[in-house]
């Protein structure tokens, strides 16, 4: 899964990996993340990363690899999920309403103003579950096979994509996860209505031209 990462972000990439691998020691977790995303040390990624934003690659084999050389084991896609709700906590900076549901949560007519908000508040945080770290991956490998354009498409919504994720990477693919996945990517979004969870994007409809080919 390739995605931009800035500095920051990488410091969630870390709080992550802390979290998953608590026995692995502290500066081993890093430079093998560093290792694991392209760089050859800690240090040389965070002097790459002063000021700028780069794409990233998640190697596992190569982040695997370090931990086996300091005598750590840890599980593979370890970095890749960390890498994942990184970019899903970008996108949920980036836009306040988002949720594992879409833009807002399904509206109930009976439901009182602090169930509304509770219910808001519960579906904005399983967007960090680890199952979705796995739907964002499966939605940003869909997304990287097509080019942005100048103008938002209104033939794709975010629903429609989802399940067409859902076919080419054969696991399943919540709405919101699709819009996180695309604002984490540089797409832009537009809401298909003024109270629709739902989101169009400025993508393309055609594969790119080389993987077309």
């Amino acid at each position: 899964m390739k995605l931009t990462i800035s500095l920051q972000e990488t410091e969630y990439v870390k709080d992550v990996l802390r979290a998953a691998l608590p026995d692995v020691k502290s500066s081993h977790r890093v430079e093998a993340m560093a290792r694991g995303l392209g760089w050859r040390t800690n240090a040389s990624m965070r002097a790459d990363l002063v000021g700028d934003s780069i794409e990233v690659n998640a190697d596992e084999d190569t982040f695997l690899a370090y931990l086996r050389e300091h005598s750590f084991d840890a599980p593979r896609g370890c970095l890749t999920r960390a890498l994942a709700k990184a970019g899903i906590r970008r996108a949920m900076d980036m836009e306040p309403t988002l949720t594992h549901f879409g833009l807002g949560v399904f509206r109930d007519r009976k439901q009182t103003r602090e169930e509304r908000e509770a219910k808001f508040a519960e579906n904005r945080a399983a967007l960090l579950d680890d199952h979705v770290a796995e739907e964002f991956v499966r939605a940003a490998d869909f997304l990287c096979r097509f080019g942005r354009r100048k103008t938002i498409n209104t033939r794709r919504g975010s629903y429609g994509l989802k399940h067409d994720a859902e076919k080419f990477t054969g696991g399943y693919v919540a709405n919101g996860t699709m819009i996180a996945a695309a604002l984490a990517l540089g797409f832009t979004i537009k809401p298909t209505d003024w109270d629709s969870p739902n989101a169009y994007f400025n993508i393309s409809s055609r594969v790119r031209t080389a993987e077309a080919g």
